[in-house]
């Protein structure tokens, strides 16, 4: 290095990570026209990828070619764009897409997942049930519409409670969750609160379920605080 020019780091690169809101699945994304393979799992995130130079991450699935000698042919499942004015990371969830309108498979939420917008020692729950819920996480209320989110801080015990109500609209607020949530220093933990699915025995299940993921949390030699 010349003397007198400083030396500067190199700028950080967007990152991803991605979470299925239905089953376990396994897409495909091109990065720097290398091909990757996701899999999207229900109760952990994704590893963190690098983010495409333009932010536009096109999930697909391969299909042989019935013209023989050709190339697989590329089906899109989901389209996301990553905002450009920070460097996340993201998380990308994939929930199913029941509209007629569209051929993907998949619609995605972009969800700003960084420890600025996220720190460390706290809960961020989301409401993904179809019912707006009320939400009671260590000593803290929350009033959840569907897709609202808010933060709690961990409490200073080693556990915390987690009571769900949601409003249903025939027969009132109705405790529909009660369990314990994990504490713990140099984590946070991501709650989403998703309706239980319908079967045979129970056609109109009034619980919800809480999936909870965990993640740890370091601090390097400098101070700064990195998602493991």
């Amino acid at each position: 290095m010349s003397p007198g020019i400083a030396q500067t780091s190199p700028a950080p690169e967007a990152q991803f990570r991605v979470v299925s809101m239905s089953d376990v699945e396994t897409v495909l994304f091109d990065l720097d026209k290398e091909q990757e393979v996701l899999i999207a799992s229900v109760g952990t995130f994704s590893r963190l990828y690098p983010a495409p130079k333009d932010g536009n991450v096109v999930f697909y699935k391969e299909t042989p070619n019935p013209e023989s000698g050709l190339p697989p042919i590329k089906t899109p499942l989901a389209k996301s764009q990553l905002p450009s004015q920070s460097v996340g990371p993201y998380l990308i969830l994939l929930i199913p897409n029941n509209s007629p309108n569209t051929k993907l498979k998949f619609k995605t939420v972009v969800l700003d997942h960084s420890l600025e917008n996220f720190p460390a020692n706290t809960y961020r729950v989301y409401n993904y049930s179809k019912r707006q819920l009320a939400v009671r996480l260590a000593e803290a209320n929350l009033l959840l519409s569907t897709a609202e989110s808010g933060s709690v801080p961990y409490p200073d015990g080693r556990k915390a409670w987690l009571k769900v109500a949601a409003n249903d609209q025939d027969e009132g607020w109705l405790v529909v969750r009660s369990a314990p949530q994990p504490v713990g220093s140099n984590t946070r933990t991501t709650v989403f609160l998703v309706d239980i699915e319908p079967s045979e025995l129970d056609p109109n299940p009034l619980g919800i379920m809480d999936r909870r993921i965990r993640e740890r949390i370091f601090t390097d030699d400098t101070g700064m605080q990195h998602l493991r």
